[in-house]
């Protein structure tokens, strides 16, 4: 009896180990490495102080390894690096991991890892994850930049087979967006006075963006 007791330890043991930081990432990317191309219809709802921006629709289309664009008729608020947000994007090239230890967000226990990019160019500077080891998806991204400020993206993940592939049917990002121009054409869409617009172009501003992801046409291994 010791003897078979003795053997299925040994043969549950791996499963048993927690997996270290390198290893969850690791996964995590060959997951997302499936995907050779796709394409998604999104929905843009985008809330920035001072602005009325109505309810966008948009096409996203995603080619492997790092090719991104989307068409969206007439003006929509989109942050270039707001859908390609991706951990994929940041684990394809050379990283330091540092395991945070487990957190717990929206109910579930997530393990936490903070990532620092080796190349000095990258634009993320430092990104932390909040990874869903039942799923194996980042539920939780939060980047801080050099040319945007720190962006955070909630991912959801309702869609079964996009989720197989690591994409969400849901994302929400929070940014700081600083000062900015107020494009002419644009000039109908504030809500308050003057003083609000010289307001809004003069001080950091927290926008949101959410964005559905639809009718998902995905490529893959």
């Amino acid at each position: 009896m010791t003897k078979y007791i003795l053997l299925a330890f040994i043969v549950l043991a791996p499963s048993l180990r927690a997996r270290t930081t390198n290893e969850l990432l690791n996964d995590l990317k060959i997951k997302m490495q499936r995907v050779k191309s796709y394409t998604s219809e999104l929905t843009i709802k985008v809330d920035v102080p001072f602005m009325k921006v109505p309810v966008s629709k948009a096409t996203l289309t995603h080619v492997a390894p790092d090719k991104t664009t989307i068409d969206a008729p007439g003006f929509a608020m989109i942050p270039k690096q707001g859908p390609d947000m991706s951990a994929l994007k940041l684990l394809n090239s050379d990283y330091a991991a540092v395991d945070m230890g487990t957190e717990e967000w929206q109910g579930v226990r997530m393990r936490k890892i903070k990532v620092l990019p080796a190349d000095e160019s990258s634009d993320i500077v430092v990104a932390t994850l909040w990874i869903d080891t039942t799923m194996m998806v980042a539920r939780k991204v939060m980047s801080t930049t050099k040319k945007a400020g720190t962006i955070t993206a909630e991912l959801v993940y309702e869609n079964a087979t996009a989720r197989s592939y690591g994409l969400p049917s849901y994302t929400k990002l929070i940014m700081e967006i600083g000062s900015f121009e107020i494009p002419k054409s644009m000039s109908g869409d504030f809500n308050e006075s003057s003083s609000d617009i010289k307001t809004a172009k003069n001080t950091p501003q927290k926008a949101m963006v959410e964005i559905w992801y639809a009718k998902y046409r995905i490529v893959g291994n």
